[in-house]
């Protein structure tokens, strides 16, 4: 049976150039295609109504999420295909891209924090028709020149990359930084080595130990007394969004470590 399921790219997915690759991931997973696809801009409230159609505006990361749609654009794309919802909701992955389960889109694509995790997926048939009549109130075109026009040429969706920015790894995190492996697990314990690293080089461990504990603070102690001057709004989101991730990524390198441990003995 012929079926529809409806994604949402955030804008971090036009801003770091992933359209296509997400599109393609998609298909060959799932064996579906697009049948509509359009540009809807929210407002606050608009975004508010959308996630509360789920329950999905608690959390402290939520602010950061109406910060993020905020008048920015969000692709929505209706796809075809059998059993499409069901298809879908398998290959999203967690909100936490640290317990997005292997194979997922945010297990996968430089993805590291439940703020800019790249797609929204229906909870349901019903869900995803009210879902559309919001976005389609919000609806400006389907110009996907325009869309196209927003990437900026590098990774700009992680909180990592702009971390490691921060601390003065310009060059250590993009496309071709881990040989070409894109899990989440694999770029983020890399990233958090190459930070303790870098902090220490520049007498900041305590600052980013601060931000791998959650605290507010450390956001503009690393922007002041790091490599980030001239750091844009953007930039800022992200760190903020690392917030809420930095304690499940260390966890996981913590029983990462464990395990390698527990093989050396």
């Amino acid at each position: 049976m012929s079926e529809t399921g409806l994604t949402v790219y955030g804008p971090e997915v036009g801003k770091s150039g992933l359209t296509a690759s997400l599109d393609e991931f998609i298909r060959r997973e799932t064996g579906l295609e697009i049948a509509e696809r359009f540009l809807s801009i929210h407002s606050r409230v608009s975004i508010e109504s959308f996630y509360s159609l789920t329950g999905s505006t608690g959390g402290k990361h939520w602010p950061l999420v109406l910060d993020l749609f905020d008048t920015r654009p969000a692709y929505a794309t209706i796809w075809s295909g059998p059993n499409a919802l069901q298809h879908l909701q398998r290959l999203k992955g967690n909100t936490q891209p640290a317990r997005a389960a292997v194979g997922t889109i945010r297990s996968r694509f430089f993805c590291d924090n439940a703020v800019t995790n790249l797609i929204h997926v229906s909870d349901s048939l019903n869900i995803m028709d009210l879902e559309l009549d919001i976005l389609r109130r919000r609806h400006v075109g389907g110009n996907q020149d325009g869309w196209a026009s927003l990437s900026s040429g590098f990774v700009s969706h992680s909180s990592l990359r702009v971390l490691l920015a921060i601390l003065g790894g310009h060059d250590g995190y993009d496309m071709h930084c881990v040989c070409g492996d894109d899990t989440a697990v694999t770029n983020a314990l890399w990233a958090i080595d190459r930070a303790e690293a870098l902090a220490a080089g520049r007498s900041l461990s305590v600052t980013l130990q601060a931000y791998f504990a959650g605290e507010q603070n450390s956001v503009d102690d690393l922007i002041k007394s790091g490599s980030g001057n001239g750091i844009s709004a953007w930039d800022r989101l992200l760190l903020q969004a690392g917030l809420h991730a930095m304690g499940h990524w260390l966890s996981l390198r913590e029983r990462a470590l464990a395990r390698q441990a527990g093989a050396d003995r």
